[in-house]
């Protein structure tokens, strides 16, 4: 991955830092993004004393005019622009269709689909530049297994895997591949954990009553590492990765298979 540079939304903790750390130990400059500045300046620091070629930028990457703020930052700073994984992403699970505030599914809607569409627009001209191009989206189980109170989830990871459909079919020509990996279950991470509180609390369960069983209905009776997303997508964003695009892989251990 050595001069690749590639921007990871939503990158101070959880997956997306795991996303970073990997592409930066294989050789590639990456720009880690989050909202809360000593959470930002820590991952900065880690991947640094790792080695690592990192630069952080403390923004919102929801809004407009944020999202244009880290790519023109991000250009400046490394002189070019290769690799976009769109990882920032909200929980709103827990309400039923009927019970959900039409604010709760804006913001999701919002979060998850309308700022990966922003970012899509406005860093596909500098991946034409560079005549080549990998973008990866972070998608979500609801997209394929229906899950109750999930709606709002659901229907933005449906969007986005649709979205990544067409954009890989209008960038093929630009040598741009678009993927989307969708993970499982990780009641570890800050989103993971709440998404499992509301969810269980919606099903009248304990939140260990639902990661057992949401375990016993993958495959492979275990949830996927950090590790193996972040492989997966490393393997994306390389030569050897070239000739997929347009598809939504499981990375769940066989809680999706289709």
């Amino acid at each position: 991955m050595k001069d690749n540079v590639a921007i990871i939304t939503g990158s101070s903790a959880g997956i997306g830092y795991a996303i970073a750390e990997t592409l930066a130990k294989a050789g590639a400059s990456v720009v880690i993004n989050g909202r809360t500045k000593e959470r930002l300046e820590e991952a900065e620091s880690a991947i640094e004393l790792m080695g690592g070629k990192v630069l952080g930028i403390q923004a919102d990457a929801t809004e407009e005019d944020e999202i244009k703020r880290i790519i023109n930052e991000a250009k400046n700073y490394f002189g070019h622009i290769d690799i976009l994984v769109n990882n920032a992403a909200t929980v709103g699970v827990g309400y039923s269709v009927e019970e959900m505030p039409v604010e709760v599914w804006d913001n999701v809607l919002h979060t998850n689909l309308r700022s990966v569409f922003l970012f899509c627009k406005h860093i596909i001209p500098h991946l034409k530049e560079r005549e080549s191009g990998r973008i990866i989206n972070i998608g979500g189980l609801s997209s394929k297994n229906p899950l109750p109170f999930a709606a709002a989830d659901a229907a933005s990871k449906a969007g986005l895997a649709s979205l990544t459909r067409v954009l890989a079919a209008e960038l093929g020509f630009a040598n741009i591949t678009v993927n989307t990996v969708i993970p499982g279950f990780q009641p570890d991470t800050t989103t993971g954990k709440k998404f499992n509180e509301e969810l269980a609390k919606a099903f009248h369960i304990t939140p260990e009553q639902s990661i057992d069983g949401t375990k016993s209905r993958t495959l492979l009776k275990r949830f996927e590492t950090l590790e193996e997303i972040s492989e997966t997508i490393l393997f994306l964003c390389s030569v050897s990765g070239g000739a997929i695009t347009g598809q939504n892989l499981n990375v769940n251990c066989g809680l999706a298979t289709h």
